[in-house]
Order: structure tokens, then sequence, then C-alpha cells
């Protein structure tokens, strides 16, 4: 009896630690030029936030400072850890792949010229700024081998106006053997590949697991030269295993799909909005939970966007 008993105890303080346990490490990684609307996607996270450990990469001194405040204002609430970018990687600057775990980037093209220079600062100015496209998919490797444990890679611009947990947990249960959970959208990135699904997997959003399946596609694929964007990369390594996708074509279901081995949830486009049209009303239940508005390209006056969204009664 005394066996049985001492039994019973183990197992419950063994369920109950795992139930303690995060289910995901959230990921959000921005810099100085984005700083607003990282303050407002920090309001949104706060109101919302799940018990889940988050990680922010932050990709220069003003940034850093910010993240920093976070983890002081969150005190208990939230594991956090933060995380210098720019101390942690070094890229080729020809290649621009990964080349040592760390140093200093900012001199990529010093020594190629002021013309090098020049033509560096013109690609900068577009959105996905080329550092963090080709240090994407790098982080999200590292995360997930460093925390050994799926990881829920967050935009700055994706604000949770409700918890995400329970809908993600809800998929996890339903399909455990999911390799990727995605926002989708019918935005044209990439454009043949909507024209061919109906939709794109949207990276603003979505949590890599922690398979054998998926860290063979980083291996294969994602790791590999990038696509003119990190999203472009994952749909497109996605496309040349195969697709087939189960579901009814509607923004407001989720999309089941196998692309190879790989077994993919394409979350519905209501789920994750990518409309521009909402004003955002607390006492709506047709909220989407993540506001994500598609509003064009993100120059390096990040404040822009920051007009749009304060329209729209988000920020």
């Amino acid at each position: 009896m005394l066996m049985s008993s001492s039994w019973f105890l183990a197992s419950l303080a063994v369920t109950a630690a795992r139930q303690l346990e995060p289910d995901w490490t959230n990921f959000v990684v921005f810099d100085s030029h984005y700083l607003p609307m990282a303050k407002c996607w920090f309001k949104w996270f706060r109101r919302n936030a799940s018990p889940n450990f988050l990680k922010v990469g932050c990709m220069d001194p003003d940034a850093c400072a910010v993240a920093q405040g976070w983890r002081r204002d969150l005190h208990d609430a939230v594991e956090m850890a933060v995380s210098d970018v720019m101390e942690s990687y070094d890229l080729d600057p020809v290649t621009a792949k990964v080349v040592q775990p760390h140093g200093a980037i900012e001199h990529w093209s010093r020594s190629q010229g002021q013309a090098s220079e020049v033509q560096l600062l013109r690609r900068e100015e577009k959105f996905p700024r080329r550092k963090y496209i080709h240090l994407y998919h790098r982080m999200i490797w590292d995360t997930l081998q460093q925390r050994q444990q799926d990881v829920l890679h967050l935009d700055v611009d994706a604000l949770w106006l409700k918890p995400p947990d329970h809908r993600l947990k809800a998929i996890l249960e339903a399909h455990p053997d999911v390799d990727l959970i995605a926002s989708s959208s019918r935005e044209s990135n990439p454009k043949e590949l909507v024209e061919k699904w109906g939709f794109v997997l949207n990276v603003g959003f979505i949590l890599y697991r922690y398979t054998e399946k998926l860290q063979l596609l980083f291996d294969e694929e994602l790791l590999s030269a990038p696509e003119p964007s990190c999203q472009q990369l994952l749909n497109y390594a996605l496309d040349r295993k195969g697709c087939d996708w189960s579901g009814n074509d509607t923004t407001s279901t989720d999309r089941l799909g196998r692309c190879g081995e790989l077994k993919v949830v394409a979350l519905s486009q209501t789920f994750a909005s990518r409309s521009v049209d909402l004003s955002y009303d607390p006492h709506n239940p047709s909220m989407p939970t993540i506001a994500h508005p598609d509003s064009g390209l993100l120059s390096l006056e990040g404040i822009k966007r920051m007009r749009q969204f304060r329209d729209m009664n988000l920020c």
C-alpha cells in the first residue's frame, strides 16, 4: 500500500512538472528602426502573454535597451532572455552566409570600397532588411537547438489581440505529429504559389516544431543561400517537396497539408488577419486573434506604418 501511494504521488509530481514546462519558445527580433512598432507589439503581448519562455533578439543598442526594459516590466510573469544578435553572428560580405558564431556585423563592406557601401545602403532601404533576411533561419535554427523545443516566431507588427495559445495547443493535440503551424494569407509573396495553392504561409506568426523532419528541412533547404525573402525561401522549399492541401478553400478554415514527409497546418486567414480594413473593437467577437495588417513594404522609417495602425485603433 505504501509503495502504491508513493508511486501515485510521484506520478502526480511528474504530471505537475510537465504542466509547468513551457510548450514552446516565443521569439521576436527587431532593431531601432521599428521601435514604435515593437513597443506597440509589447503592449499587446503583455496583455495577452502566455507563460511560455520569451526570447528577444535585438539588432542594435537602442533595441536592446528597450528589450531589457521589457524584461524588467514582465518581472516573474514570463521568463525572458535578451540576445544581442549583432554580437552573436558574422556574415561573409560577399555570400552573406554566417561564417563564424561571434563578431560584429557592421563591417560587411568597409573593405569593399565606397561604391559597395552605397550599394549596400540601397539594399538596406528595403524591407525585410538584408541582415534580418540572411540571419532569420539561422536564428530560428539556433533557438530550436538551444531550447530543444518548438519555436513560435513573431513579427513585431503581428499584434496579439487575443491569447493564441489555446488554438495552437488544440492543433497540437489534434495533430501531434505536425511539423509546422503557420499563419496564411493571399499576399503575393511568392505570387506563383498564391495562384497554385490559393494562399502562402506567412512567417510573421509561425510555429516551428522541434521534429526530426523539420530539422532536416533546415539542413537541406532553409540554411542555404536565401531567396529574396525568408518567407519565399520557406514556401518554395515546401513546394519543391510537393504539397497537397485538404480543407475548403476559404479564409475562415485551417488547411492541413502534406509537403513530402512534412505535415503542415496553415492557420485560417481570420485567425491571423492581414486585413487593413478592421478597426479594433474589444466588444466585437469577430476580431482576429492576431492582427497583422498587410500595409505594404516597410522602409527604414518604421514609424510610417504606425499611422495606419493608429487609424485601425491598434496602437
